[in-house]
C-alpha cells in the first residue's frame, strides 16, 4: 500500500539503482510530492527526474545483462506509476551515450510528451585558467570588470535563507514550494547561492545546485541598476569556480539560463562559456 506523500513542499524520495553482477547500470533521482494544486507529482525536488546511465556497461557489448537492466528499470518505473499514480511526471532524459533512456520508452508509451532542449556542459576536470581561457573574450572582459567592480559573496550551509536572495525572487521564495525547497538544498550543502554586490547593494543573484558529480545553474535574479556592465557573466563565472571548488565533474548550463541571460541581451548564450553542447528530452506526463 503506497505511502502518503505528506503536505505540499514534503519531498518523498523514490530513487533507485539498478544493479547486475554487482555493478550499477541505471540510477534514477526521484521524488515524489504534492504540489501547491495538491496533486501528486513525480520529480526530483522541484526539478525534472532523471536517470545516471553507468556508461562502461553501456559501451561494452559483451555485457549480457544489458536487456534484463533495462527490463528491470521498466518494470520498476511502471510499478511507481501504478503504486503511486501520480497526476504529473516531469522527466529530463540525457540521452546518454546517443541512447533515449528506457524511462523514456516507458512515458512517451503511456502519453508522455517530450521536447528537445539544448543544455551547455562544461568538464570541471580542467585547470581553472583553462576554463577561463576557453570563455569567449568579450565575457572573459565582462568577468574582469565584474571583479573589479563588484562585491561576490557565497551563501551555503545552515545559515541561507530565502531572505538573502534578492528581493524580486525573495518574494517568489515565499509563494513557490520548489523554490523554497532549493534554499532547503542549500542549508543541507547541495547548493548554494552565488550574490554580486555593487556598493554594498544586491545587483544579482544565482542559486545553484550541486551532487556529487554535477553542478547546475538553477534560477538567477537581475536588477536593472544602471550598471555599464552586465553582471552575469561574473555569476556564472563564479558559479563554475564554485562547482570546481566543490570537486563536481561538471557544470551545467541548463536551458533555464537562456531565460537568465536574456534579460540582458538578445545575443548572450551560454556556448560562449565554453565546453559543449548536449541535446537532452524533457518528457512530461499527465494522467
Amino acid at each position: 500500500m503506497p505511502v502518503s506523500a505528506g503536505s505540499p513542499g514534503d519531498y518523498r524520495d523514490r530513487s533507485f539503482l539498478v544493479v547486475s553482477d554487482d555493478q550499477p547500470v541505471f540510477g534514477c533521482s526521484l521524488t515524489l510530492h504534492i504540489d501547491a494544486q495538491g496533486k501528486k507529482r513525480l520529480g526530483y525536488f522541484g526539478m525534472e527526474a532523471s536517470t545516471h546511465v553507468n556508461r562502461a556497461s553501456m559501451m561494452t557489448p559483451s555485457n549480457n545483462f544489458q536487456p534484463e537492466a533495462i527490463r528491470l528499470l521498466q518494470q520498476h518505473i511502471g510499478s511507481i506509476l501504478m503504486e503511486e499514480n501520480p497526476c504529473f511526471i516531469d522527466y529530463l532524459d540525457p540521452v546518454s551515450c546517443g541512447i533515449m533512456s528506457p524511462v523514456t520508452q516507458v512515458l512517451l508509451e503511456k502519453g508522455g510528451r517530450s521536447t528537445v532542449q539544448q543544455v551547455q556542459v562544461i568538464d570541471l576536470k580542467q585547470s581553472e585558467r583553462a576554463l577561463y581561457r576557453q570563455i569567449c573574450k568579450p565575457y572573459r572582459e565582462a568577468i574582469r570588470w565584474g571583479n573589479k567592480n563588484l562585491t561576490l559573496d557565497i551563501v551555503s550551509g545552515k545559515s541561507a535563507a530565502p531572505e538573502q536572495f534578492a528581493e524580486q525572487h525573495a518574494s517568489m521564495l515565499e509563494r513557490s514550494v520548489a523554490l523554497r525547497n532549493y534554499i532547503e538544498l542549500v542549508r543541507w550543502g547541495q547548493g548554494f547561492l552565488v550574490q554580486c554586490k555593487h556598493k554594498s547593494e544586491i545587483v544579482a543573484s544565482a542559486l545553484f545546485v550541486n551532487s556529487n558529480k554535477t553542478c547546475q545553474f538553477v534560477i538567477g535574479d537581475l536588477r536593472d541598476c544602471g550598471l555599464p556592465e552586465p553582471v552575469v557573466h561574473t555569476l556564472f563565472w563564479q558559479g563554475i569556480v564554485v562547482g570546481k571548488y566543490l570537486n563536481c565533474d561538471q557544470f551545467d548550463l541548463g536551458y533555464s539560463a537562456t531565460g537568465l541571460m536574456s534579460q540582458v541581451a538578445d545575443d548572450l548564450t551560454p556556448e560562449q562559456f565554453g565546453g559543449t553542447s548536449h541535446t537532452r528530452l524533457r518528457v512530461s506526463l499527465t494522467q
